[in-house]
């Protein structure tokens, strides 16, 4: 009789076997299906921030184009002659003019500091490369880039 018992109670617990590996197998597969779902919740949030990033560069760009049309428009109404020779040579020699007047007052403060190096003692070419750096350099080669530049441009219209 206990044999009986005892078989029929190792039968019933050998036959919920299967049914306990098959739960503890469902429980794996959901805790691998929710990470799943959570890293394509995570792909999809930095899809959607990356796309409202896009968006909102585009919006910045044609921001930017838009503004440099405005520019262009304002620069065409420039320059257009008046018809009176007085008020268009005028208007033609202002950035002319200003440049020479800031290149003037530049050389006048170079050569400032030159007579100030030589009364402080220092030789010639020493003084000039003392006084002469890299953003004057960079002042000359603006102006000047910003003149030759332009005059190519203006021979190809």
């Amino acid at each position: 009789m206990i044999l009986s018992l005892l078989s029929m109670l190792g039968g019933g617990l050998l036959r919920l076997l299967p049914e306990l590996f098959g739960f503890l197998h469902k429980k794996t597969d959901n805790a691998h299906e929710l990470a799943m779902l959570e890293r394509q919740f995570q792909l999809e949030q930095s899809r959607a921030a990356s796309q409202q990033a896009l968006v909102e560069y585009r919006g910045g760009v044609e921001e930017t184009l838009a503004l440099l049309d405005a520019q262009k428009d304002a620069l065409a109404g420039q320059m257009q002659p008046l018809g009176i020779w007085w008020a268009d040579a005028l208007n033609f020699l202002v950035r002319p003019l200003a440049t020479y007047y800031v290149l003037l007052l530049y050389g006048l403060a170079k050569l400032a500091m030159f007579m100030v190096a030589q009364r402080a003692g220092i030789g010639g070419w020493e003084a000039i490369l003392k006084i002469y750096d890299a953003e004057d350099r960079a002042i000359l080669s603006g102006v000047l880039a910003f003149w030759f530049v332009g005059r190519v441009f203006d021979k190809r219209k």
